[in-house]
């Protein structure tokens, strides 16, 4: 039985942000997969996701994402997301406070043959920013973390 566009996408964000199962992430996707989010200009592949994945999970280890909506039409899904957690160490430009931090995420996906090739992120930056009282650079060198992995 062949699975919807809707839940290709949903398993991929449970695999990845809830149950960090990166080493399923590959069957999800296309070969040509690209991910962009708003945390930086670059346009990332599967292995460069899953090291972005990863420094989120290590900067906030109680992280929490909760699908909030799934809207499919055709090809394209579009998942609203909560995501929650206190930063335990800096990352992107953002220290450490000891806060609770929740924003939402919204994620596009464009899905071919039941493989997903793009996935773009949009975070509320401006709502994480209102918490962190501190301005965060939207093109924060991710170079110096995909070098490191």
């Amino acid at each position: 039985m062949e699975k919807s566009n809707g839940a290709i996408a949903s398993m991929f964000m449970k695999l990845a942000w809830q149950k960090k199962h990166y080493n399923l992430l590959n069957e999800y996707v296309s070969k040509d997969f690209q991910y962009h989010t708003t945390f930086n200009e670059r346009v990332l592949n599967l292995r460069e996701y899953i090291i972005f994945i990863r420094t989120f999970h290590e900067a906030i280890p109680d992280l929490e994402l909760t699908i909030e909506d799934v809207l499919v039409k055709d090809n394209k899904v579009v998942i609203q997301s909560i995501l929650i957690g206190t930063i335990a160490k800096p990352f992107f430009g953002i220290n450490p406070s000891g806060k609770l931090l929740s924003f939402s995420v919204v994620s596009t996906f464009e899905i071919e043959h039941g493989k997903i090739k793009v996935l773009d992120t949009l975070t509320d930056m401006a709502g994480v920013q209102r918490q962190i009282k501190t301005p965060i650079d939207n093109d924060y060198p991710i170079e110096d973390y995909l070098k490191d992995k």
